[in-house]
This record gives C-alpha cells, structure tokens and sequence, in this order.
C-alpha cells in the first residue's frame, strides 16, 4: 500500500513538473519551434535559385551546379579573414609594440621599463596622453612570475595581457591606493615552484598570456618623477630586485596595426609567442584554413595571401564603422560625446573582456583599434579611484572634423577631475597622436590642466582653438594646429574623475567649426 502511495505521489509530481516546465517555456516566450515539411521545402528550392545578400546561387536536385560552391567557398574565407583581423587587432597591436622596441632599442628585453617623454615617442601609440611621464615595458612568465614593485606616490596605471586586458590597476588607483606594494605577475604557463610564497602587500594577478605589459604614468615635477621611477621594480622571481629603465631614444615604434600582409605576419608571429586559450581555438582553426597556423612557417598560398589581404581591408572597415559610426547602445552622451570606457557593466569594453552570458566582441574590436589596454578604474568607476575617457567624432552640427577648417571647443569651467583633465587632438587614420611637428616645433596635441600658460576665460571658462594656421598671438597653449586633408577627432580625459563625468551633471564640451577665430580671442 505504501508502495502504491509512494507510486502515484511520484506519478503526480512528474505531471506537476510537466506541466508547470511547459508553462514556463511559455511564459518566457520560448516554446518549441515547429515547422512543417511545405514551410522546411519553400525556404530552399530542390532546383532552382537561391537568393542572398551575396548574390543569387544555382542548385541542381539539391547539389550546388558546377562553380557555386567554389564562390561558396571564396565567401567562407573573406568572411572569417575580416573576421580574424577583428579578433586579432589586440594581440597585434600588443605584439608590434614589444616587437618595436626589440628592433629599435640595442638594450632591451623583457623585464624592462622604457621611459616615453617626448612627443615622437608617443606618436606611435594608440591615443596616449601627454600629460604624465610613461613608464611601460613587458615581462615573460612562462618560466617564472614577474614582480612588479610600485612605491608609494603618484602613480596611474596597469597590468594586462597580450589580448589587453586588464585585470589590476596598479599605484594611485590600485588595491593599494598609492601607498605602495607589491604585485606578482603570474601566467597561464608559470612553473608552481617560480611563484612566491604569499606575504604582506603582495597581491598576485593573474593573467591570460605569457607575456605581460605593464604602464606606469607618473606624474609630478621632473624631479619628482625621477626620484620616483628609481623605486620602481620590475624583474623575474628568483632574480635580483631591481629595475631596468632604457630611454626611449626619441624613437618613433608605433603599436597601432600594420596594414597588408604585414597584419597577418605579426599575428602569425603573436600566436607562435603566445599560449591558446580555449575561447580561441576555433579562430586558430579558421587561421589554419587561411594558411597560418601555429608552430608551422608562414605559408599562405597565393589565393589565400589575396584573401588575407581583402581580409584586412574589409575588416578595418568593419573597424573604422565600429568606432566612428558606434552602434553600441549605452556609450552616447552629451552633444554627441561616446564614452570610450567606463560606466555600467554592459557599456562598451570592461577590462575583463566578458559580460554576462558571453565574451565581448565588437566592443572589444572597437576599443582596440581605436585605443589600447584597460584596467578596472578605466572601465567601472569608483568614487575616488575613476579615470574618464569621452570621445566626439562629429562637430556639434554633425559634421566630421577636418584639418583644413577651424574650430572653437569651449570647455564649461571646472572639469570634474582631481589630478588632471586634457583635451588631446588624434589622427583619425593613426588613431595616435596627431604628427604636427613640421607646423608645431616639438609637436602639440593637447589642451588641459597642466598646459603651462592656460589661458582662462572670464568665469573659468575655457576656450580651445584648433585649425591649420599658426596660433593667434597669445593663444599658442590654447591651440592644436591641425593637417588639411586629415580627419582629427577629440578625447576628453579626466584622472580621479568625478561623478560628473559619468552621470552627465558636468557639460561636456561644444566643438564647433567657425570662419576664423577673430571673435573669440578679443
């Protein structure tokens, strides 16, 4: 008897689990598809001609006719071509960077800092600024982690991998608050014995790739800023502690990515250096199709050295939509101002590269071949720990901003950022730092708070002139001479950025084209 209970209460809640599963399904719009055999029949015909956005194709009793499936074949590889350039911008952007110092500096290697002042140094990098000292280099882990010691000061910056994320600031806005400590550098492949034993104000971060970057900016007079990259500390576990820091020689290494064939060498080589996360393996796979493939020459027939080329044509186009024709809802703010980082989970790029139920993928394209490496208080900012990076790629009338033609950026007073706040012009086919130098001796892209002689409006206005003549008199730290015929664009960053920048109380900028500047420098 009890059996027979135990039966039909087990019966019963089977049919309760049914029916309240059904329900569910329902309830969220996600009932089981059903599609008759006439329905299954009218979207492909036997015999006859297929419609796409490719063009139309022949079948013949369901076989593609004599040639289709070669044109089938050539839309296969473009398309996964343009898609890899777009999976592959940020390790090649990573690797040339470390490549180009290898080939220009006869006394670097891993584990080193190079110290980029001057403006030829930044020219070649992905939109840097040229208000804080860089201090940036890369390490190896494979065969040891890397420690990175930061002392205490004013310090901004990252630790990231070769796909440029970022998974811990380091200095003013790390875990330590600029009080100094301790960070050790551990990848995919370290040996257990290389890494140290826990201590106090050590912190391990862990990253997805051998090689690891590290950025310092520091900022302060020279003086300070010597005083405080002589504590630095960047060397392998099991090494002396020490750092070593090589001048960047005035030396133009460029990280933004090579066009052509020379694209698909570098990632060729970037994978050969590199560790393959799970995530990738397909794109490893489709790199194969194409003739890359790891631990094996580059190789590629000539149909596929074709396609690799188109490939990276139609891909940075892709690139170039991504950036300057953003469809990435939650990024727009003011007068058409895009956050480039920062703000809620689910904004463009976070420094992990993953949201939700998926890793990102045009936003990550985007970012990266508009911009390069991130870390937490770039991406989610928190009170007192924020960094704010807002970018405009059309005038407030909508147009493009062109270096033949003048225009007026007025800055409202009292940018909400507590270490520093620029305006800096970009080119928009480098996207690095606009190359002025025949026009402007020494070079000059930028307009902010610590531009010596800022010239301030009557209310603490600020009114920023850029345009392809010589600066009015006077106005020479209020002004970016531009290049006719290149497109510039401007970002507007803040360090230990406010609220303001983030929920729109402080107003943005307003940049607009005018004749000439006669009315404003009065």
């Amino acid at each position: 008897m009890n059996l027979r209970k135990l039966f039909v209460g087990l019966i019963c809640s089977l049919f309760i689990l049914v029916v309240l599963t059904h329900l569910v399904i329902e309830a969220n719009g996600q009932d089981f598809p059903r599609q008759s055999e006439a329905e299954f029949q009218k979207l492909m015909p036997v015999t006859g001609k297929v419609e796409t956005f490719f063009g139309d194709f022949k079948l013949d009793h369901s076989f593609p006719e004599e040639g289709e499936a070669e044109r089938i074949y050539d839309i296969i590889d473009h398309q996964r071509a343009s898609q890899l350039y777009l999976w592959g911008l940020p390790i090649v952007a990573m690797t040339r960077w470390h490549q180009g110092y290898v080939d220009a500096l006869e006394d670097y290697d891993y584990e080193t800092l190079v110290h980029a002042s001057t403006y030829n140094e930044r020219r070649g990098i992905l939109t840097p600024n040229e208000s804080t000292e860089y201090f940036w280099g890369f390490g190896n882990t494979r065969d040891s982690a890397v420690i990175l010691g930061v002392p205490k000061g004013v310090t901004v910056g990252m630790i990231a991998d070769m796909w440029e994320q970022g998974p811990s600031d380091i200095g003013l806005f790390g875990p330590n608050s600029g009080e100094g400590g301790v960070h050790v550098i551990v990848g995919p492949n370290t040996p257990q014995d290389k890494i140290p034993y826990p201590a106090d104000n050590q912190r391990i971060v862990k990253v997805e790739t051998d090689q690891a970057f590290v950025l310092a900016r520091l900022l302060g007079t020279p003086e300070e800023v010597k005083a405080l990259s002589a504590k630095l500390k960047f060397y392998r576990h099991g090494d002396k502690p020490g750092v070593k820091i090589v001048s960047g020689e005035d030396k133009y290494v460029p990280n933004y990515q090579p066009r052509g064939l020379a694209f698909w060498k570098l990632l060729h080589l970037a994978i050969n250096k590199e560790t393959v996360r799970d995530q990738d393996r397909h794109f490893m796979y489709w790199l194969k199709t194409l003739g890359i493939e790891k631990g094996k020459p580059f190789e590629p027939t000539e149909r596929q050295k074709k396609i690799l080329v188109d490939g990276a044509k139609t891909g940075e186009l892709m690139a170039k939509s991504f950036v300057y024709n953003e469809r990435i809802e939650g990024v727009l703010r003011q007068n058409n101002w895009r956050m480039v980082l920062g703000g809620p989970w689910g904004e463009g790029i976070k420094y992990t590269q993953r949201v939700g139920h998926y890793d990102t993928f045009d936003p990550r394209a985007r970012y990266t071949y508009e911009a390069c490496v991130t870390s937490p208080a770039m991406t989610v900012p928190y009170k007192g720990k924020a960094q704010a990076y807002i970018v405009k790629f059309k005038d407030d009338d909508g147009n493009r901003m062109k270096g033949g033609k003048n225009y007026v950026i007025q800055i409202a007073k009292d940018p909400p950022a507590e270490l520093f706040w620029s305006i800096v012009v970009y080119d928009a086919d480098t996207r690095t730092i606009l190359d002025n130098r025949k026009v402007t001796e020494g070079g000059k892209a930028t307009v902010g708070s610590r531009t010596p002689g800022l010239r301030k409006n009557d209310g603490g206005t600020i009114t920023m002139l850029v345009g392809p003549d010589a600066p009015p008199k006077g106005w020479e730290a209020n002004y970016v001479r531009t290049l006719p015929g290149r497109g510039w664009f401007p970002y507007l960053r803040g360090f230990g950025a406010g609220p303001g920048f983030f929920n729109d109380e402080y107003k943005l900028p307003t940049v607009n084209e005018v004749e000439d500047f006669s009315e404003y420098i009065r």
